[in-house]
């Protein structure tokens, strides 16, 4: 391998798995299911939930999902996509029993359920049913669907309930599933790519053990699960509800992440063919949604979209992720189409990074909400990631910038009166960078005259206080930072001068 391919595969391994922070890998709890038994651990090669996480969901969505049952219409639909696929010879007669197996089993299982794990495993089945009523059960999505309903088959009559959002893998196989709320066990694409980063990683930066078998296993059932989503391109699609989308669906980010895994994956495992089937995943960003995830972005360039359904939201953590992935394929791969998918999307990422600033955190969308800890860190990792690629300073800029929001107290500044009248409402003014909850005392000699507390965004703020008599007072005032959970600390103090 030449020399400066081997310098950005260490790169890459080490600074672009998405969940990684500084410091040793975090590992993330996973339910293995083998057999009949079900046994919770630690797996180094996972993400955390919020590293994987798909992003905050529309509350639309969640209110509208309720418990549904299969129909005959339904039933008819799915036999109808079965046997067309087999009369066109896109599946196989042995494949063509096994799926028509995995259906029925699933709905005698369903029909002796009750309560929530029998509405868990009949939303599978009715989203099956409805990707078939709507003519979108293609030969090359059975895998993935049918999967998901012989996983949600066997796990739901006896295993231990989930919370939302565990982490859920099986004896055997290296993907991983995700609870979501009333949607069952869905097989968590961005998740399942980095682990295999993260597998990957693990060879060249000795972060945990390598297991070459392990990354080997995970990119063969993954290539098997891709969709045809188009005659241009295959995608790694989710078949859920989320966020207002009808499934199937797909994600730049979960996509981009897909092109880094097997990219590495063929440096490390001498596969070459891992390439070719990434190359087959690029016109997803050449493509408009709802098929792809090319869009225009709201600085007028190209911009890659974390849901295909939402040509309107702008994430700024999944589209660095996105541009971050394009550049990694293109250089990894030496693939030219990649390099120009990147070329085309840096200067609108580098345009639209400036709008996540709020001044003391980062926002998680184009005006939308402000980011929460978890997201506020992986924007900063995807950023970090382009700026140790030397992509451009504003990337290293954004990056200690939101790092120093982590890791510094707030700055608070007492801003007076020097004087006040007695028994006169008085403003006592102070000055903060960053949202904090405030503690102001008072005192005249070692008599405490005034106390309050009260939470304040960044800017110019004051409490307000009426003093009783003459004479001098000493302020002190103290900030507690309110949004990473280190509870960083900063005073100031003052003198006023009642008359």
């Amino acid at each position: 391998m030449p020399p400066h391919r081997r310098l950005l595969l260490g790169a890459a391994c080490a600074l672009a798995t998405l969940a990684s922070a500084a410091g040793p890998a975090h590992a993330s709890r996973v339910i293995v299911v083998a057999g009949d038994r079900a046994v919770e651990r630690d797996d180094p090669a996972l993400a955390s939930p919020a590293a994987a996480s798909l992003g905050r969901e529309a509350p639309r969505a969640t209110a509208s999902l309720r418990a549904r049952s299969s129909s005959a219409r339904g039933r008819r639909a799915v036999g109808r996509a079965l046997t067309r696929a087999l009369r066109t010879k896109r599946i196989s007669r042995s494949r063509y029993l096994s799926y028509r197996r995995i259906y029925a089993h699933a709905r005698s299982v369903r029909r002796r359920l009750r309560g929530a794990r029998g509405a868990q495993l009949g939303y599978v089945i009715s989203t099956v049913e409805g990707i078939a009523l709507r003519g979108r059960l293609g030969a090359s999505r059975l895998p993935a669907l049918f999967l998901e309903l012989r996983r949600n088959t066997q796990f739901w009559p006896r295993r231990r309930y989930p919370a939302v959002g565990d982490f859920v893998s099986f004896r055997g196989s290296e993907i991983v599933f995700q609870h979501y709320a009333g949607r069952g066990l869905q097989i968590q694409v961005l998740a399942t790519f980095i682990k295999a980063n993260r597998l990957n990683g693990a060879c060249h930066k000795h972060t945990g053990p390598c297991q070459p078998s392990r990354l080997e296993r995970l990119l063969d059932e993954m290539t098997a699960l891709a969709v045809r989503r188009s005659k241009r391109f295959i995608a790694w699609e989710y078949m859920f509800e989320f966020g207002g989308g009808v499934p199937p669906w797909m994600s730049a980010m979960a996509q981009s992440t897909a092109l880094q895994a097997y990219a590495r994956g063929a440096e490390t495992l001498d596969r070459p063919d891992y390439l070719e089937t990434a190359r087959r995943a690029l016109g997803a960003f050449e493509t408009p949604p709802p098929t792809g995830v090319r869009t225009r972005g709201f600085r007028g360039g190209v911009h890659y979209l974390q849901y295909s359904f939402a040509p309107g939201l702008y994430i700024f953590n999944a589209f660095t992720q996105s541009v971050l992935g394009l550049y990694d394929f293109g250089k990894l791969a030496d693939d030219g189409r990649a390099t120009r998918l990147f070329k085309e999307a840096e200067p609108e990422l580098a345009r639209e990074i400036p709008a996540s600033d709020v001044g003391d955190w980062s926002r998680y969308s184009y005006r939308g909400r402000e980011s929460t800890p978890p997201y506020h860190e992986l924007l900063r990792e995807v950023l970090e990631s382009m700026c140790v690629r030397r992509l451009g300073d504003l990337y290293c800029r954004y990056a200690t910038r939101y790092r120093n929001d982590q890791t510094k107290p707030a700055v608070l500044r007492f801003r007076g009166p020097e004087t006040a009248q007695r028994r006169t409402l008085t403003a006592v003014s102070f000055e903060l960078s960053k949202l904090s909850a405030v503690e102001i005392s008072i005192y005249k000699g070692d008599h405490r005259a005034f106390h309050a507390l009260d939470t304040f965004r960044r800017g110019r703020h004051a409490f307000y206080w009426k003093p009783r008599s003459a004479g001098e007072y000493r302020v002190r005032l103290s900030a507690k930072e309110l949004r990473t959970g280190r509870y960083l600390r900063s005073h100031t103090s003052g003198l006023i001068g009642v008359e």
